[in-house]
């Protein structure tokens, strides 16, 4: 089964050398409705979802939560609405929700491009308060096989990609 889905991107028109904020917007490819918002100001910062359009006020009604990235960008936690531990430390005990993991996207680095990425998503338990770290689901893409007639690797896209390129892996 595939689920496709299809982010836009739209950057900032402040000035030649400043294009942030960006904001997305993830859709179900072939459909208009807008399943999540994002915001990120920096681009080094994290990532800010809501479920409403321009509304990303941190901890309120419509914020989902955020996507935190290493430095180099090739792994991506993402976490509940809860707040960070460093917040909590001097509120009441259960006074207000801690942040909890719920997935981590990596993908393998590939500077010299001697083989195609790897993407790898993993899912946390992340209703079961008693062992926030169990992984519920892990998904690995499919890896493409190397092609000698070809002299490349080819991957089968059941009839989604007309024209070969780099960025269909």
């Amino acid at each position: 089964m595939h689920n496709l889905n299809k982010v836009n991107r739209t950057k900032s028109e402040m000035g030649v050398f400043h294009d942030y904020p960006h904001h997305f917007e993830l859709k179900k490819e072939g459909n208009a409705e807008v399943l999540v918002h994002g915001i990120r100001n920096t681009e080094n910062g994290d990532f800010f979802l809501s479920n409403m359009k321009d509304v990303y006020c941190l901890y309120g009604q419509n914020y989902l939560g955020t996507i935190k990235t290493n430095m180099l960008g090739t792994c991506f936690d993402v976490y509940d609405f809860g707040l960070d531990d460093s917040n909590l430390k001097d509120l009441p005990r259960s006074f207000l929700p801690s942040r909890r993991q719920i997935m981590r996207i990596e993908y393998d680095s590939n500077f010299f491009a001697e083989k195609p990425r790897q993407f790898r998503i993993t899912f946390y338990d992340w209703k079961n308060s008693y062992n926030p770290t169990e992984i519920t689901n892990k998904l690995i893409n499919m890896t493409p096989k190397f092609n000698h007639s070809r002299g490349c690797y080819t991957l089968n896209f059941f009839g989604r990609v007309n024209k070969a390129s780099a960025r269909n892996f």
